[in-house]
């Protein structure tokens, strides 16, 4: 089996993840992924990929694919606000998913036991240094939130994002970039990347008066599920705008 590393960039938001889904299924690079309860047959790939121009407005407008089989898009961007965390953590916790990126980004420390290390509010912080960055005329690549606890992410259902990373670009734009561990194609690629957006320039780009000029998104298992090849063999390309021509 040779393994294949996919690079793709472009400004239609929803011809990239076309050309991402034709791609993966073009290679048919079989895997299992899980444990031994829950196998899990995908075709997989690694992936490196970079959205810029339009495909930046189109996340923020929010547009998904014709197609997308996802469509309840409020619904899950509604849980990276504060206001969703907070009813989350009142909740039992025997009651909670295994992980709440948003919990994490607000609330990160080691473990639950650790009481001595406080917990970290990465966002404040994230802002914080995009503004130092601003102050200083400096790009820096040490602004960045994760999820990852190892304590007991291993042994759990854990996190599939695992860090984002903004740099400052001079005249008031950022770079953004995403670390992924796992990552649905077929199913989740396009609500992932809206919500996390449509969070990041709440709490962090819009409060300092920057925009997005490019996002990369890097995927260690970038995947279609077998059940879903052929719904995903469907997929058509949507005409482009004269954004994307001219640009």
């Amino acid at each position: 089996m040779k393994l294949k590393t996919l690079i793709e960039e472009g400004q239609s938001f929803h011809n990239t993840w076309v050309r991402l889904l034709k791609k993966v299924l073009f290679f048919k690079i079989d895997l299992e992924i899980g444990g031994a309860g829950e196998r899990k047959a995908i075709l997989d790939s690694c992936a490196l990929i970079s959205l810029y121009g339009n495909a930046i407005h189109q996340i923020e407008q929010k547009e998904l694919h014709p197609q997308f089989p996802f469509r309840r898009i409020k619904e899950y961007c509604d849980e990276y606000s504060r206001e969703y965390v907070q009813q989350y953590r009142k909740e039992d916790k025997e009651l909670r998913f295994s992980y709440l990126y948003m919990d994490r980004f607000l609330n990160w420390a080691p473990s639950d036991t650790t009481s001595w290390l406080p917990k970290v509010n990465q966002l404040d912080t994230l802002a914080a240094e995009l503004g130092r960055q601003m102050s200083d005329n400096i790009t820096s690549n040490r602004s960045q939130v994760i999820t990852w606890v190892p304590h007991y992410d291993p042994n759990i259902h854990s996190p599939c994002l695992q860090r984002i990373q903004i740099r400052y670009i001079p005249d008031n734009c950022v770079d953004i970039h995403l670390t992924w561990r796992s990552r649905d194609l077929y199913r989740a690629w396009q609500p992932n990347i809206i919500c996390i957006i449509e969070m990041l320039n709440r709490e962090v780009i819009k409060p300092n008066g920057c925009k997005i000029i490019r996002l990369i998104d890097f995927n260690d298992s970038l995947h279609i599920y077998r059940a879903d090849i052929e719904e995903a063999k469907r997929i058509k390309t949507v005409p482009v705008s004269p954004q994307e021509i001219n640009g």
